[in-house]
Parts: structure tokens; sequence; C-alpha cells
């Protein structure tokens, strides 16, 4: 469950830190808030933002659909078959995420999928995991995708790598889209140094 900043109820805490020269708050878990959010956070004092699921969230969704675009169009039988070899060491090594995710076992799929939480992130450096992401990776350079197939999955950076702003290369599309996360944090820091300058 994402907690959406509500300024309202961080009024008392905005106006003291006022009273207090050269301190800021730091703000934990500030993942999946809208950039309004971020902004209203920057304003009231909240300028260290603590990121974390929501980089990895967006690495996992990356690298899922590079995942989808691999079976489709080099077929299951060359695939890297990522998400499948996840799914199979976080089964065998269920600690990292099984105390988080209960419910039937569908919910518990579902939940090492796709949230937001995201306890996949523990699993990136398994030896298995990184073999099936440099596979990926590999697959899609030597047999590279067509556009129109990176824009089912990859719309936005399909697009930036139409026009010429982002390489044709799967890594570069996957970081593009951690990239996109990190830049709703800066677009609320640059909002707020351009009005404290005006």
């Amino acid at each position: 469950m994402v907690e959406h900043y509500q300024p309202e109820k961080a009024k008392a805490l905005s106006q003291f830190i006022e009273s207090v020269p050269h301190l800021v708050y730091e703000a934990h878990s500030t993942d999946y808030q809208a950039l309004k959010a971020y902004r209203q956070l920057v304003r009231d004092h909240f300028a260290i933002l603590k990121v974390g699921p929501a980089l990895t969230f967006a690495l996992r969704e990356g690298l899922f659909a590079l995942d989808k675009l691999d079976r489709e169009w080099n077929g299951e039988r060359d695939a890297a078959h990522l998400h499948a070899t996840l799914e199979q060491i976080m089964n065998e090594q269920p600690e990292r995420w099984s105390p988080y995710y209960k419910g039937s076992a569908h919910q518990q799929y579902i939940d090492r999928q796709y949230s937001l939480s995201d306890r996949i992130r523990y699993y990136w450096a398994e030896p298995e995991v990184e073999k099936a992401v440099a596979k990926l990776l590999d697959n899609l350079r030597q047999n590279p995708v067509p556009i129109s197939m990176l824009s089912q999955y990859l719309p936005e950076q399909a697009e930036a790598v139409k026009v010429g702003d982002l390489e044709n290369d799967p890594k570069a599309w996957v970081m593009d889209k951690v990239r996109s996360v990190l830049l709703q944090y800066a677009l609320a820091c640059e909002s707020q140094s351009k009005g404290a300058v005006a």
C-alpha cells in the first residue's frame, strides 16, 4: 500500500523547521508518489527524498518487457527465460519474500512478480539470475527486435529510439525506465530551485 503525501498533515513540521536555520527533513520511503507530491514535499522542507523500491520496480518492469520480447522474437527454445528463472530461484530461496507475501499460492506468485514492495530486488545478484539477464541482453543484441515490437512493450523507449534520443540497445532501454523514476525527483527539486531564484 502506498501512502500518498498529504501536506496538511505535515503543516506543523513544515512550519517548525522554518525556525531552525540550515536544516531540512529527510523523508523515507517516498516511492511511487506523484510529481505534484514530490514538489510539495520539497516545498515543505523534506528536501532529502529517500527512494528505493520504485527504482528496482522500474528495473524489473524493463527487464520483464525484454523477457517478453526475447521469448516472442527469438522463440521459447532460444530465449533466456529470465522471468521463469527468477520464479524458480525465489521458490528455492523463499526467506526474502515469504514473511511479506501471504494468501493463496496464486496471490503469492503475483506478489513475488509485481508487488510494489518489490522483494524481487533481493534476487538480482543471484548467479543464475545474472546469467539469465546477460543471455537476455545478448539475445536482443544479436537479433535486434523491430521497433514495432519494442513499441508494444516499451513504448516510451521506442519513441525515444525513433527520434534518436535513446541508444538502440536493450540495456539502454531498461536504464531509461529507471532514469524516468529519478527524473520525477529531479523535476521536483528543479521546480523549487527555479522558484527560489525567481
